[in-house]
């Protein structure tokens, strides 16, 4: 407890004031910390990658450039919304899967003659991994005073999923009407089992096109380019034995200027490769962001790789 709650003192420090931050970016970023079950507030996670990202680039560029501290800074800022946005699709993608037999469980608990608030209880304990922490996070609300349509709610919107928020909605649809509760927890719990087996058919009938997207994005595309790009060492290793005009008339600075702009090709190549992952997956080019950042990093090594090995291997023959 002692170094937790130093922990949290020192993670204070970096708080942002809030009103240094836009309220519809601060409200956007509480919503997915709370997703991804991340017990910081908005303005403590901000703070602590600003100064990761202020901290960072003027060590790089102390030490190499500014533009390599200016990349690792934008780098740091895009991680303080990819990883809990990550986070959350993950946790989501947890909730969803155990949610049809969690429902199932609880209409059959229903059925035995359980109350509604003790069958949430005994979700809350059961292995159902982030949906049992949801769970027992909505028994604690009821413990303190809130009610069970408003816990419900909130967990719904918490959870971020389409899926959970028509489940509840269902849920208290039924407690409202007074009909058997247990009968539309099995109806939805076999809605939600088509709907998932439908996910999974699709990611099988679309794997071919993603593989395919990914090999062309990640190695294909860097290689090829890491390849031009190291004609410009290879020119000045070959014209190294040349002098007089001949060698001179190659202007070798000016090709290797146009060479480092296809690093950036090869960084968008990659990211709008994640882009289109995200319409063949899911049918919505917005989930391919979340791919955007590593397939645009490893791109980039590929390329540096290829790059520096291209020009040695041609030595060594």
């Amino acid at each position: 407890m002692a170094e937790e709650s130093r922990l949290r003192r020192i993670i204070s420090r970096f708080r942002v004031p809030s009103f240094l931050i836009p309220r519809r970016f601060l409200s956007s970023m509480e919503l997915m910390l709370a997703n991804a079950n991340i017990m910081l507030s908005a303005s403590e996670w901000v703070g602590i990658f600003l100064f990761l990202a202020v901290f960072l680039f003027i060590l790089l560029t102390l030490v190499f450039s500014p533009l390599a501290g200016g990349i690792v800074a934008l780098t740091v800022i895009a991680l303080m919304v990819a990883i809990p946005r990550m986070q959350a699709e993950k946790r989501r993608a947890q909730m969803e899967e155990a949610l049809p037999d969690a429902l199932h469980h609880m209409a059959v608990s229903i059925r035995t003659g359980m109350v509604l608030e003790a069958v949430i209880q005994e979700i809350a304990e059961a292995d159902y991994g982030a949906l049992s922490d949801e769970f027992a996070q909505i028994t604690l609300e009821m413990r303190r005073g809130r009610s069970l349509k408003d816990a419900l709610l909130s967990f719904a919107r918490r959870s971020g999923s389409v899926q959970i928020q028509r489940a509840m909605q269902l849920l208290l649809e039924g407690i409202e009407s007074g009909g058997p509760i247990s009968d539309v927890l099995e109806e939805v719990s076999e809605d939600i089992r088509a709907v998932r087996m439908i996910q999974r058919e699709r990611k099988s009938l679309t794997s071919q096109q993603v593989s395919f997207l990914a090999m062309a994005s990640l190695f294909a595309g860097p290689f090829v380019m890491g390849v031009v790009a190291a004609l410009p060492e290879i020119m000045s290793q070959a014209m190294a034995g040349v002098s007089g005009a001949g060698a001179g008339e190659i202007p070798l600075e000016e090709i290797s200027k146009v060479m480092t702009a296809l690093s950036m090709y090869v960084v968008a190549q990659a990211v709008s490769g994640a882009v289109m992952m995200g319409v063949v997956m899911y049918g919505d080019f917005k989930k391919g962001f979340k791919y955007a950042i590593p397939m645009g990093f490893f791109a980039y090594l590929v390329f540096v790789a290829v790059k520096s090995m291209i020009p040695k291997l041609m030595g060594s023959f």
